[in-house]
């Protein structure tokens, strides 16, 4: 979720974890404690909105090549990697083209699904899941929790036990990366604001976003119109600032060692939209 338009913005998939779209494994990956139900939270959020996904945020672009490529520098293929919120994959996909070794997560079989239709080879194996309850029985040189995935996890004590998680999916030497919106951009929102973008030539989307300060919560109530009605479909997340994130962080027994606002590398500021944050875990830097 971000402030941009659509072809332009950088959306999230689903919170989840490993399995074929029926919700079944597809190659060996993370169990978790619970299977999503659905129309619940993110799961609902996927359903809602997987046929018409990859026309919102196409897998082609600086974007993606500038993620690629960050990830690249930090870890070369063929790593093995672990996507948390996989979605369609828009990120995953691209990667396993790199020569990364890529198991994709995702709260929505719908997403999943339409990810197997991308990935017609099965270069990602994938699963289905709620990961705030990962269970790891092998670990990742690379885990990426991308496209502001981290903050769909509703509250504080899922998103603490979502990197106690991925602290435990890490391999020897690992390390995690996260994309999440800049919590000032929803922030200092005060009151209810309406983002209007193209999806396709005959059709919108209007973007209705209400922040509950307080909660460092945002709704999103995405509107799409077009040739086939109106469609609504909301999405909440959680923000956390840099400052809580670290503390969480250390609570899981991670460390954060860089923040950027962007795949660039560029340095964070107040008008940043986006952070870039590499974690590794404490023991390892001790070492």
């Amino acid at each position: 979720m971000t402030t941009e338009t659509p072809r332009q913005t950088e959306h999230r998939p689903s919170t989840s974890a490993p399995g074929g779209p029926d919700g079944t494994a597809s190659g060996r990956g993370p169990t978790f404690g619970k299977d999503p139900k659905p129309g619940e939270g993110s799961s609902a959020y996927g359903e809602s909105l997987a046929d018409i996904y990859d026309s919102l945020y196409p897998a082609t672009g600086p974007a993606v090549e500038s993620m690629v490529a960050f990830l690249r520098e930090l870890r070369p293929a063929p790593a093995s990697l672990l996507e948390l919120g996989v979605g369609t994959g828009r990120l995953a996909i691209p990667l396993a083209k790199h020569g990364y070794r890529v198991h994709g997560v995702d709260a929505s079989p719908a997403m999943l699904a339409k990810l197997h239709e991308n990935d017609p080879t099965g270069a990602v194996t994938s699963s289905v899941g709620d990961f705030s309850a990962l269970v790891v029985e092998e670990r990742y040189d690379l885990v990426l929790t991308a496209l502001n995935t981290f903050f769909m996890l509703p509250d504080q004590e899922q998103q603490i036990n979502c990197l106690r998680g991925i602290h435990d999916a890490l391999a020897d030497g690992g390390v995690a990366v996260f994309e999440t919106y800049n919590p000032q951009v929803y922030h200092r929102l005060t009151e209810t604001t309406t983002r209007v973008g193209h999806l396709a030539p005959d059709a919108l989307l209007l973007d209705t976003i209400q922040v509950n300060q307080s909660l460092q919560s945002a709704l999103v109530v995405h509107t799409v119109v077009g040739p086939g009605g109106l469609r609504k479909v909301p999405e909440v997340s959680r923000y956390a600032w840099p400052a809580e994130f670290d503390v969480m962080a250390r609570l899981a027994g991670l460390r954060v060692t860089g923040r950027w606002a962007g795949w660039d590398r560029s340095p964070v500021t107040d008008q940043a939209e986006k952070h870039v944050y590499v974690v590794e875990r404490q023991s390892a830097l001790l070492a």
